[in-house]
């Protein structure tokens, strides 16, 4: 917990956090078409204390993607995210800015999660992020759970637990689409009191949600989200180079979408402030 606690204990560790966060939007605006958010108010009327963020794991950017939607949705939270210690150690600097290192298959690894994560969650503006199914998963087939998350949820966690769907997709353009689906926020104290009904209920919520966001992702309609972020468009080169100079010849903006342009919604509170 130290490492994590600490990290925003400084003024340097909270610039740090800041340009930390502001790279992710960066890198993220620079590889993605668009950031696209459904069930966006649910993120917005969120009581006051921790929050367990349980996400589907799709792919190599789910840690990027935890960063950027905290940036987004709750900027004024300390994020917490476990990490493989093989893995963390490579990236060493993200242990500043909320990851913090777990063993992976072994009884000592889970048993330090578990309590790095109950230290952590007695913080009210605590955001912590997980993939219960501990393994990355195909975006449209249910996958079942590690025991971690309803040992956490239990009746003493007096918090609230968001189920998140994400998936990465292309559209129309270049670049992917990152897709959320964000369903409604449950109370912790009111999940079942038996830990096996509580996992069986969180794998029905996630797989809900990830039927929902495949039916939207299938439907390509960006009207039924709300865009964060709005990335680069084109293609780029020589192509765009000529598709320019010929709006330019008739008298007309460039347009380098396939579609028209959208607009982006601002992120809640000022999100990546320091």
């Amino acid at each position: 917990m130290d490492s994590v606690s600490s990290s925003t204990s400084s003024w340097f560790s909270r610039t740090l956090i800041w340009g930390f966060r502001r790279y992710v939007r960066r890198f993220v605006t620079k590889k993605f078409n668009a950031v696209r958010v459904a069930g966006l108010s649910h993120a917005q009327h969120i009581p006051a204390g921790p929050i367990i963020c349980s996400i589907n794991h799709p792919g190599w950017w789910d840690p990027m993607t935890c960063v950027l939607l905290t940036d987004q949705l709750f900027p004024g939270r300390c994020m917490a995210v476990p990490m493989d210690s093989v893995a963390l150690a490579k990236y060493p600097i993200l242990e500043r800015v909320g990851f913090f290192s777990i063993a992976r298959d072994s009884a000592s690894g889970a048993r330090d999660f578990l309590r790095i994560s109950r230290e952590l969650l007695q913080a009210p503006d605590v955001i912590l992020w997980l993939t219960p199914t501990g393994k990355f998963c195909d975006v449209r087939q249910p996958a079942s759970f590690m025991p971690g998350l309803s040992h956490l949820v239990d009746r003493e966690f007096a918090g609230t637990l968001l189920t998140i769907a994400i998936e990465y997709t292309f559209w129309n353009e270049q670049s992917p689409e990152m897709l959320i689906e964000i369903a409604s926020p449950l109370d912790c104290q009111t999940l079942p009191y038996e830990r096996e009904l509580r996992t069986r209920m969180l794998e029905e919520c996630m797989a809900k949600t990830q039927a929902a966001l495949a039916l939207r992702a299938i439907a390509r309609d960006h009207s039924a989200f709300s865009t964060l972020i709005i990335g680069r468009s084109g293609i780029g080169g020589l192509y765009d180079g000529w598709r320019r100079l010929s709006a330019w010849l008739r008298g007309q903006p460039f347009q380098g979408r396939h579609e028209a342009p959208e607009i982006s919604v601002p992120p809640l509170s000022g999100g990546g402030q320091l």
